[in-house]
């Protein structure tokens, strides 16, 4: 085997493991309420910032995307009806896969992370 040859698999294997660790955090917004949700913002650096476009029709699911991995896991988001803020809410972003809005609440879908077989 030649040395390019190695070495091009070499450097093939670290810039694969490198996008993978640097993928943003993506989530699922999931509108399991009667109304449209029309913003999304979270609070960061001492202010709120709007997602754009976010428009989740009742029982619809977005992808959502960071576009970032960088920051705090625990940021405060809340969620836009037509002009009307809901109260801040808080989830670890590195732990989720999902928000999901119900007409009274407001819920996480946790990653889940198996560790292995257990003996009994």
């Amino acid at each position: 085997m030649s040395v390019r040859f190695l070495l091009a698999v070499c450097f093939l294997s670290v810039a694969t493991a490198t996008s993978t660790l640097a993928d943003s955090y993506k989530f699922q917004l999931h509108n399991e309420s009667t109304y449209t949700i029309t913003g999304f913002q979270t609070y960061e650096g001492g202010k709120w910032t709007a997602w754009d476009p976010v428009n989740v029709a009742p029982g619809q699911t977005e992808p959502m995307d960071w576009k970032s991995n960088a920051g705090d896991c625990e940021v405060p988001f809340r969620l836009i009806y037509k002009e009307v803020q809901t109260e801040q809410y808080t989830v670890d972003w590195c732990k989720i896969n999902g928000i999901r809005v119900h007409n009274d609440s407001v819920t996480a879908d946790y990653l889940l992370k198996l560790i292995g077989p257990t003996s009994r």
